[in-house]
């Protein structure tokens, strides 16, 4: 496909994938975002962001387009805590172990197989069929606070607020060992690592990692400190010197930056890196994990603990705020404070 649009003043003013998504009908808005992501289609012979707006001589060429066959489904099992919701968006509580889109591994059980069950509407929201309606991200292994948008003016909204870091996230975490400095502001940039499930700090553009280095702001401050109870051999500043049981902190998290693992990351540079993260995990904590997962029921999830406790941001004029109380899988770390 080779075809080129000239924008009239009658066209100026739009969103390109807007505009595109009329033009090209028998295409979804995320067939045009993905073409777009990939070079394939062009504005002025540059790649354009889908809320690019249009202006008068702009010169849209398209050299190729594919359908994506989704294959996303229904799922009415997969239980969905809504704490609030209106005509614009929803906030759900996501459980701890469910991804929030499909993937190559996992197809069927994810958030989104779930909305669009219970809110169908929702379907052709967003820029991507694998992923309607979501604004942002969980991990798997995340519980917590989501913004669910309901219809595209509000997903655009939304987007450009946390573009813009116009909403505001907390998390509760705990971590191995006790930061140095009890509150303060981690500025470390962040990229993929070579291991493509990771990423890493990247300072000086320096070490091994692809793709482009990305700015990443974490705010901190620590709310408690308390021995774990397991023993360990090591010596370590961060262990008890005479019982030689390593500190847990519970930490308040605040990222300013949206990036992928960005706190688990973050906690590893300062040296506290996340219980119970093993992907994340240095040497001298790894050993530590493997007690804590022995000394836990083994039908609990045995994984990191990061929750999504608060999120507030304003819209059409309004402030919205909620916030929920610690998930049960947290009690397994304070039963032992």
């Amino acid at each position: 496909m080779n075809k080129t649009y000239t924008i009239t003043s009658e066209e100026s003013g739009k969103r390109i994938d807007s505009f595109l998504s009329k033009k090209l009908s028998s295409f979804s808005r995320g067939d045009v975002v993905r073409a777009m992501k990939n070079g394939d289609i062009t504005c002025n012979n540059k790649v354009q962001k889908p809320s690019y707006k249009l202006e008068v001589g702009d010169e849209i060429i398209i050299k190729k387009i594919q359908k994506q066959i989704t294959g996303l489904v229904p799922n009415e099992n997969i239980p969905l805590d809504i704490i609030f919701e209106n005509n614009n968006f929803l906030i759900l509580n996501k459980e701890r172990g469910i991804q929030v889109h499909p993937s190559t591994i996992e197809k069927e059980y994810t958030i989104t197989n779930a909305l669009i069950t219970r809110y169908p509407e929702i379907k052709n929201v967003g820029d991507d069929e694998l992923r309607p309606g979501i604004v942002h991200r969980l991990d798997k292994y995340t519980s917590g606070l989501m913004v669910i948008a309901k219809n595209q003016k509000t997903f655009d909204l939304l987007k450009e607020k946390f573009s813009n870091r116009q909403i505001n996230k907390t998390y509760i975490t705990f971590v191995w060992g006790q930061p140095k400095e009890l509150i303060g502001e981690i500025n470390a940039p962040i990229a993929r690592a070579m291991g493509y499930t990771r990423q890493k700090v990247v300072l000086n553009n320096s070490g091994n990692f692809k793709g482009e280095v990305k700015e990443a702001i974490t705010n901190y401050k620590t709310i408690d400190s308390f021995e774990s109870g397991i023993l360990s051999k090591r010596k370590s500043s961060t262990f008890n010197k005479e019982s030689f049981s390593p500190v847990i902190s519970i930490i308040e998290a605040s990222p300013k930056t949206g990036r992928m693992h960005q706190i688990r990351v973050h906690m590893r540079y300062i040296g506290t890196p996340i219980v119970g993260d093993v992907k994340y995990e240095t040497k001298d904590f790894k050993e530590l994990n493997q007690k804590l997962f022995k000394s836990l029921n083994p039908d609990v999830l045995h994984t990191f603990y990061l929750h999504s406790k608060k999120l507030s941001f304003d819209l059409d004029g309004q402030s919205f705020s909620y916030e929920t109380e610690l998930p049960k899988y947290f009690d397994d770390i304070l039963k032992k404070k």
